[in-house]
C-alpha cells in the first residue's frame, strides 16, 4: 500500500481518530470556580472513562497548578505549553474533560489546535462533544466558535464579579491574595455546629507573625536611616521570604526593594496603628491589619530613598545588548544579567553573574563578569572562522539525508519495541485471565509497560528536503555575517544572534574568558558545525558545539575578597570622635580601611544622630556654595567641593532661591565667567603650580580661558 502523503501547507485537514492502542495523555486544569483537589479528581475520571471506552492507553496527565490555571495564554500556562511542545513526539492523542478545561479564549483554542494539527495529534473532549476534526466541518465550526465565545464571555464576566469582590473586601481593610513577609494568613474559626453548606468564615486580618515580623520592622527602620536594599538583606541574612513566583528564598536586594515599596505594613494615619490597603481602583484605605512601620518612620523612609534617586539613564546611553538572554554562566547555567560599570568613569557594560546576589548556588563565586565587548570581539572571532569547503552544498545534503535516514532507523526500532510492548500487554492479561497472577501483580507490570511507552516518543514525519533546503540558506547567510560583523550596529548584531543562537544558547565560562558552547538553531546547525570543522577547535554533540579542551585557556586568578578586619577598641573611639566632627561614615570606613556597613552598625550601636550632610556646612560655606552655583558652576562639583550631597544642596537652593540651571541650559566652559574674587583665587592657585586643568576643572571653565586670564594679569 502506498504511503500517504502530508500536505502540510493545505488549510483543510483531517487527522482521523487513531485505533484502539494509541498512546494518549490527560490534560487536567483547575477550575476557577472551584480551586480545590474535587476539580481535578472529577475530571481525570471523565479523562479515564472515555479513554477505556476507545481503548487507548493512558501514558500520563499534565496537570495545570493553580498558580498558572488562571491564565488563558499559552506563554503563562507552563504545563500546557510543555503538552503542545511535547505534542506528535511523545503521545498520539490528547484528552481534556470539556472545551473549557482546554481554553476559554478564542485565540488559546484554536492557536493550540492549529498545533496539534499540524503535530498530527488527535484532540477531543471526555464528554464526546468535540474532536479536532469535527471543529472543522460545516455547521460544526460555528457551534464550536459560539462555544468558545461563551467561555470566553464567562471567563469576563467572572473577573469583573472577582474585581469588584475584591475592590470591596480591600476598601472594608482586608488584603487580597497572599500575606506579605512579616505575616501569617488569617486564622479563620470553625464552622459551628449545625451551620448550613453555605456558612463562610467571617472576615479576618493578617497576623503578625512572630518570626518574621520584627525584621519586617528592621527593614523600615534601617532603610529610614539610609541602608541600601543589599546592605539590609546582608543584615537580615538567614531570613526567608515566601512568593507565588519564586517561593520560599533568602532576602535578597530585589526582595527587599519589594518589601520597601509596599503600602500593606505602613501605618494609614498618626496613631491609628493599622497598615494600609491599596484596593484594586488604586485608592488607599485604612486596613484592620497591625502596622509595622509607624507614620513617621515610612515618610522618613520615602523622604530618605528621594535623596538617593538616580536620574534615568540618558536615551544616548540605552543601547541593545547583543547577548542579553543568549549568554549563560557554564558552571550553573543561568543566563547572565548586563549592567554597567561602577561610578561615571567606567560606564562599559558587563555580563554578570548574579547567583550570589541572589543567594542562589553556583560552583564558581556567582559574581564573576566578563565585559561585553570582548564577548562581542569573541564571537566575531568565532564567524570569521567560519569557512565553508567548495562543494559544502553536497556535504550538507549528505549529512542531512544521513541523519533522516537515522531518524527513520530510530523510528523502526522504537515501532518495533511498541509492538513487543503491546504483545507483552496481551500475554500479561491472558496469563491473568487464567489465574496465574495476582491483580496486583497485573497492575505493577502495566505500570512499568505504560512508563515505557511514555518515554518512546512517536516517530516524527519529516520534510528532508526542507531541512536541506533551510541548511543551505543558513549557510549562505553565516559566509556573509562575518564581515559585517565589525561594521554592524548593535540592534543588527543583537538580530545576527539571535537567527543564530537558541535563546541560553551561548555556554560562557567566566572563570576563563572564554566561549565554551554553542547551541545553533536546528536549521543553523548543520551548516554551522561544517565551517567550523577546519579550525579542529569545535566538536559537535547532541545539539550543540562545543570547545575542545585542549583550546582551553588556564582559569584567571581570582583574587577572592576577604571580608574586612573587626575594628580595635581605639579603632571604633578614633571613628566615633571622626563622626562627631563631621567627617562622612564613607570616608571614615576608608581612612580604617573597613567597610561603611560595619562603620554604620557602630553608629547605631553607639546611638550617636546622624546630621544631613548639608547641616555640617557653616553659614560662611552654605554661602559661599550658593555663589558657586549663581556662577554657574555645575551643581555636582558644588557638591563634591563642599562634601555633601547634590540633592540636599539642591533642595537648599531651591529653598533660599538659588536658581540651578539644567543641565541642557547651563553656560559652556568656554562661555563662564568667575567673578574677581574667583578670578583672583584661580590666578593663585596656577602661581603656586597647580595645574591649568586642575584649576579649570574646579572652577567650570575652559583652561585655555584660564591660560588667557592669568596671561593678561601676568601683562
Amino acid at each position: 500500500m502506498p504511503r500517504q502523503k502530508l500536505h502540510r501547507d493545505r488549510v483543510y485537514q483531517e487527522i482521523g481518530e487513531p485505533g484502539p492502542g494509541s498512546i494518549a495523555v490527560g490534560y487536567v486544569r483547575y477550575s476557577s470556580e472551584l480551586q480545590n483537589e474535587t476539580s481535578i479528581v472529577t475530571q481525570k475520571r471523565l479523562i479515564k472513562e472515555y479513554l477505556d471506552k476507545k481503548g487507548w492507553k493512558l501514558a500520563r496527565w499534565y496537570e495545570e497548578p493553580e498558580q498558572s490555571a488562571k491564565y488563558d495564554s499559552i506563554d503563562d500556562r507552563p504545563v500546557f505549553a510543555q503538552l503542545l511542545s511535547e505534542a506528535g513526539t511523545r503521545f498520539q492523542v490528547v484528552v481534556c474533560a470539556f472545551s473549557n478545561r482546554w481554553a476559554r479564549s478564542m485565540e488559546a483554542g484554536y492557536a493550540s489546535l492549529s498545533r496539534l494539527r499540524r503535530a498530527r495529534v488527535w484532540w477531543a473532549t471526555a464528554d464526546d462533544r468535540w474532536d479536532i476534526d469535527r471543529v472543522q466541518q460545516d455547521g460544526f465550526d460555528v457551534a464550536f466558535a459560539v462555544d468558545m465565545q461563551m467561555n470566553a464571555s464567562y471567563v469576563r464576566q467572572l473577573s469583573k464579579r472577582t474585581i469588584a469582590g475584591k475592590e470591596d473586601r480591600a476598601r472594608d481593610g482586608y488584603h487580597n491574595g497572599n500575606v506579605l513577609f512579616g505575616y501569617l494568613d488569617p486564622e479563620y474559626p470553625k464552622a459551628p455546629d449545625g451551620a448550613p453548606s453555605t456558612w463562610r468564615p467571617p472576615r479576618t486580618p493578617a497576623r503578625p507573625d512572630p518570626v518574621t515580623f520584627p525584621a519586617l520592622v528592621r527593614i523600615g527602620e534601617l532603610a529610614a536611616q539610609g541602608w541600601t536594599d543589599r546592605a539590609i538583606a546582608n543584615e537580615l541574612e538567614g531570613y526567608m521570604s515566601h512568593t507565588a513566583r519564586f517561593g520560599e528564598r533568602y532576602l535578597t536586594k530585589d526582595t527587599i526593594a519589594a518589601i520597601r515599596r509596599a503600602w500593606f505594613p505602613r501605618e494609614f494615619a498618626p496613631g491609628s496603628g493599622h497598615g494600609t490597603i491599596d484596593t484594586p481602583a488604586g485608592e488607599l484605605v485604612e486596613g484592620k491589619h497591625q502596622a509595622a512601620w509607624p507614620y513617621e518612620l515610612w515618610q522618613r523612609m520615602v523622604e530618605v530613598k528621594s535623596s538617593q534617586y538616580r536620574r534615568p539613564m540618558k536615551e544616548a546611553q540605552k543601547r541593545p545588548h547583543e547577548f542579553s538572554r543568549i549568554i549563560v554562566c557554564a558552571a550553573c547555567r543561568r543566563p547572565l544579567r548586563v549592567k554597567r560599570g561602577g561610578g561615571e568613569n567606567n560606564p562599559l557594560p558587563y555580563y554578570v553573574d548574579t547567583s550570589f546576589e541572589r543567594k542562589l548556588p553556583c560552583p564558581t563565586l556567582g559574581n564573576l563578569s566578563v565585559r561585553s565587548s570582548l564577548v562581542m570581539v569573541q564571537f566575531g572571532e568565532i564567524l570569521r572562522s567560519f569557512e565553508l569547503p567548495n562543494a559544502w552544498r553536497e556535504a550538507i545534503a549528505e549529512q542531512c539525508q544521513a541523519a533522516s535516514g537515522g531518524q527513520d532507523n530510530e523510528g523502526e526500532r522504537m515501532r518495533r519495541r511498541r509492538t513487543e510492548l503491546d504483545a507483552e500487554h496481551k500475554r500479561l492479561v491472558s496469563v491473568f485471565t487464567k489465574g496465574y497472577i495476582t491483580e496486583q501483580e497485573l497492575d505493577e507490570q502495566m505500570e512499568r509497560i505504560r512508563a515505557e511507552l511514555y518515554t518512546l516518543p512517536i516517530p516524527v514525519v519529516q520534510d528532508a528536503e526542507k531541512i536541506i533546503q533551510a541548511a543551505i540558506s543558513a549557510g549562505e547567510t553565516l559566509e556573509r555575517m562575518a564581515d559585517y560583523w565589525n561594521e554592524a550596529a548593535a540592534d543588527e548584531r543583537r538580530d545576527m544572534v539571535w537567527s543564530i543562537l537558541k535563546a541560553e544558547g551561548l555556554i560562557y565560562d567566566l572563570e576563563r574568558h572564554v566561549v565554551i558552547g554553542l547551541k545553533p538553531r536546528a536549521g543553523v546547525l548543520p551548516a554551522l558545525a561544517l565551517g567550523l570543522e577546519a579550525t579542529s577547535m569545535w566538536q559537535r554533540r547532541e545539539d550543540g558545539l562545543w570547545l575542545r579542551e585542549d583550546y582551553w585557556p588556564p582559569k584567571r586568578e581570582i583574587k577572592h575578597p576577604s571580608p574586612p578586619p573587626s575594628l580595635t577598641p581605639a579603632q571604633q573611639e578614633r571613628a566615633i570622635m571622626l563622626i562627631r566632627q563631621g567627617m562622612s561614615l564613607r570616608k571614615v570606613a576608608e581612612l580604617l580601611e573597613t567597610s561603611y556597613e560595619s562603620i554604620h552598625r557602630l553608629v547605631k550601636r553607639e546611638g550617636i544622630e546622624l546630621l544631613p550632610s548639608v547641616q555640617k556646612l557653616t553659614p560662611g560655606q552654605l554661602e559661599e556654595a550658593f555663589e558657586l552655583l549663581r556662577a554657574d558652576m555645575p551643581l555636582r562639583e558644588v557638591a563634591e567641593q563642599f562634601d555633601i550631597s547634590h540633592e540636599s544642596l539642591r533642595r537648599l537652593a531651591q529653598r533660599d532661591g538659588v536658581e540651578v540651571r539644567p543641565r541642557g541650559q547651563k553656560l559652556s566652559p568656554t562661555l563662564r565667567v568667575l567673578t574677581a574674587e574667583q578670578r583672583q583665587e584661580a590666578i593663585d592657585l596656577v602661581n603656586t603650580g597647580v595645574p591649568l586643568r586642575q584649576v579649570a576643572r574646579q572652577f567650570g571653565i575652559n583652561r585655555y580661558s584660564l591660560r588667557r586670564l592669568v596671561e593678561g594679569d601676568e601683562s
